[in-house]
């Protein structure tokens, strides 16, 4: 389905719609500056724009805040338009007279809107989750967000091109941005490989230029930046800080890799490969146990890694050679059965290759429940207990994307004023299902990899820091896979103390269990404060 944003005109004045409230004068001809300025450029949608003043109690101080909902335009290689890219930009005063971190934020999929990390833990306001994670009865409630990153940074929301309202642009039969070709600029299935923006290279060129244009039309060239990114995000983010660097002259000051994918031949494998199944063990081990199906581990919630070294060194060693070797000799199958309480049969059946589709139908379906894979410790009715693997769509992200897009297009409308008839797109299948991947192979063959690309950043930037964040129940990109590419990176010792990697007791969005969401906050202000 095609379809191009059209533009709801509150009120135009100097070409900019503009809604504030309790605006100083100063402020008001400094953000009109900025538009002209960007106007001039062709790059920002200066129709569709919304300016509102806030403020968010934190602790006892009240912060005042300005949110920016609006797009700016990206170009392809022969400087045509490519695509609108929206963004919701939160930016405070400092008071300390130096300027304040600029964190640009990323979801994944590829084919997810930045809402996720938006209302889910970073912004200043926050859907309301029940505390272990599972999600609340309708309708969705949003509070104020004492713990908003915004507390040490400001923060742009970035939704990439067929994500959020981002949408890409064709040209016209001659060339130019035509009305119909625009009105016409959506992707379906049976053109997979025609949108410019959908692929690895296409993604991180079109990001690479959309954060240069946020830099020049909001003057914050001199400002320290940041890149967060969750599950493909961190992949884009770690592509990203090469490619700012050597191609754009941007060099971040740190990196938060929430839930990464570093190196995709770690969590996507066949009958033949090793590193995919080593890495699940201890998360499989990690949900046995919090089902009280394992007695084999002591599970400490607040400190999941202390809980499962035993099982980490058994996946390196006894669980890797059983693996290779494709023997059933020795105990490593029930070593195996111990750990995960898979039975003998099902290990024996798999070669040890038990994939989450399995496991997450299997441990509790005497049940007859069924476990997410985003978060294994979250558990739904099967409406399939018969079949022997999960099949369709995780029943916790269909259930999670309700709230999550309901809150959203509530709060874009009547709290940041943005008006617009197209559709929120949360989370777009038919990008992933359009994904070049071979344009990020190096080479022929093989899984695109971004931990090259972030090792080369680090060593052209030796001040960077990088923290990577887990939840030790994520089935989908299970923290030890993070774990082991970090030490095959063998980065020089001088950066090697610059990786950070913290695991959470939680899924693949683990800042949506409320102790995990506390915990991480404290730690990222302190990676914050930690960096000149």
């Amino acid at each position: 389905m095609n379809r191009h944003m059209l533009c709801t005109l509150v009120s135009i004045c100097i070409g900019l719609t503009q809604v504030t409230s309790v605006w100083s004068a100063h402020e008001e001809r400094e953000n009109q500056a900025r538009a002209r300025s960007a106007s001039k450029l062709g790059i920002l949608d200066e129709f569709n724009r919304s300016i509102t003043s806030h403020t968010l109690k934190i602790g006892e101080t009240e912060l005042k805040y300005t949110a920016t909902a609006t797009s700016i335009t990206v170009n392809d290689k022969q400087s045509r338009p490519m695509g609108q890219i929206f963004y919701v930009a939160y930016t405070a005063k400092p008071q300390d007279g130096q300027s304040r971190p600029l964190t640009f934020v990323f979801n994944g999929g590829p084919g997810a809107a930045s809402a996720y990390l938006h209302l889910g833990a970073l912004g200043p306001r926050r859907v309301v989750f029940n505390a272990d994670g599972s999600v609340p009865p309708m309708p969705a409630r949003i509070a104020d967000n004492a713990k908003s990153w915004l507390a040490f940074t400001d923060l742009v929301f970035v939704d990439p091109v067929g994500t959020g309202y981002s949408r890409e642009i064709k040209q016209g039969k001659k060339g130019n941005q035509g009305k119909e070709a625009n009105q016409n600029s959506w992707h379906s299935k049976n053109a997979p490989s025609s949108s410019k923006a959908w692929g690895v290279e296409e993604d991180t060129q079109s990001l690479s230029h959309f954060i240069r244009a946020y830099l020049t039309i909001e003057n914050r060239w001199l400002s320290p930046i940041y890149l967060v990114g969750e599950s493909y995000g961190g992949f884009r983010v770690a592509r990203l800080s090469k490619r700012l660097q050597t191609n754009f002259n941007i060099a971040p000051s740190g990196l938060i890799l929430i839930s990464p994918v570093l190196d995709f031949s770690f969590i996507w494998g066949n009958e033949r490969s090793l590193w995919p199944w080593v890495a699940l063990l201890p998360s499989y081990a990690a949900v046995a146990a919090h089902h009280e199906r394992s007695d084999q581990i002591h599970y400490k919630a607040d400190n999941p890694r202390a809980s499962l070294g035993e099982v980490e060194r058994i996946a390196l060693s006894d669980f890797l050679s059983g693996l290779a070797t494709g023997t059933f000799s020795g105990n490593w199958l029930d070593q195996t059965s111990r750990l995960t309480s898979l039975d003998n049969d099902t290990l024996r059946r798999w070669v040890g290759r038990v994939p989450p589709a399995r496991f997450t139908k299997v441990l509790l379906a005497d049940r007859h429940r069924v476990l997410s894979l985003y978060d294994g410790s979250i558990v739904s009715i099967d409406p399939e207990p018969a079949s022997h693997l999960l099949t369709g769509r995780d029943l916790y992200l269909d259930r999670l994307n309700v709230p999550m897009t309901t809150a959203f297009n509530s709060y874009i409308q009547e709290q940041l004023h943005f008006r617009t008839d197209l559709p929120y797109l949360l989370l777009n299948n038919d990008v992933f299902d359009s994904w070049n991947w071979r344009s990020g192979i190096r080479g022929r063959q093989g899984f695109v990899e971004a931990a090259s690309d972030l090792k080369q950043a680090m060593s052209l930037h030796p001040d960077m820091r990088v923290l990577i964040m887990h939840g030790v129940f994520d089935l989908v990109t299970p923290y030890y896979a993070s774990e082991i590419i970090i030490k095959q990176m063998a980065l020089d010792p001088q950066i090697s103390k610059n990786v950070q990697l913290k695991v959470y007791h939680g899924g693949h969005m683990p800042y949506l269990q409320e102790r995990t969401f506390h915990h991480m906050y404290e730690d990222t202000a302190r990676f914050y404060k930690s960096l000149p």
